[in-house]
């Protein structure tokens, strides 16, 4: 079991109250603290309970909300790779060499260790640049207004139908059909 999932099962016991059942509640840090947190201040070691509260101090649940808060929001971010990657082709887009090869060598890999990492983000090359000429072209048709040729050049298309085939493919519509709809 992974170390963030043993936490998570913790904090989630020690929230419904089930840390006096617990097998682990010896080893246990959460019920350490909790129990330290709930006793502070007690005339001596030796009277404190030997066991730990059953019901969770309020601060503990607090904590447990936090931790899954961030561990949601961690999930909908962006991988820092996949976000490097998008930037550096950027601002490559509009000279059209938007290769593998190019963009590991801009960024000091090899092209085969840019591959692995962005396996291991479950994502492709292929998909991080087409994702991203989505995102830009409909920015540049809807909000920003301008043609599709000028869009597809500031894509690195080869030539507007390309461009136009691509929109279609994302969009279900071409770029002119999209803008008339505003």
């Amino acid at each position: 079991m992974r170390l963030k999932d043993m936490i998570e099962r913790c904090f989630g016991r020690a929230r419904r109250g089930e840390c006096a059942t617990c097998d682990h509640r010896e080893r246990c840090a959460v019920a350490r603290w909790q129990h330290g947190f709930a006793f502070a201040g007690a005339a001596a070691p030796a009277a404190r309970p030997e066991s730990p509260p059953t019901r969770p101090a309020p601060f503990l649940a607090f904590l447990g909300e936090m931790a899954g808060a961030v561990r949601r929001g961690l999930a909908d971010r962006t991988p820092p790779l996949r976000s490097e990657i998008e930037a550096r082709l950027e601002a490559l887009l509009p000279d059209g060499d938007v290769g593998i090869d190019r963009v590991a060598r801009e960024m000091g890999l090899s092209r085969q260790t840019l591959y692995r990492r962005l396996k291991a983000e479950g994502a492709t090359y292929e998909q991080v640049l087409d994702g991203l000429r989505h995102r830009l072209a409909l920015r540049f048709i809807k909000r920003d207004g301008i043609s599709a040729k000028e869009a597809a050049y500031r894509l690195g298309f080869s030539e507007p139908a390309a461009f136009s085939r691509a929109f279609k493919r994302w969009t279900g519509s071409s770029p002119s059909a999209l803008r008339g709809t505003e």
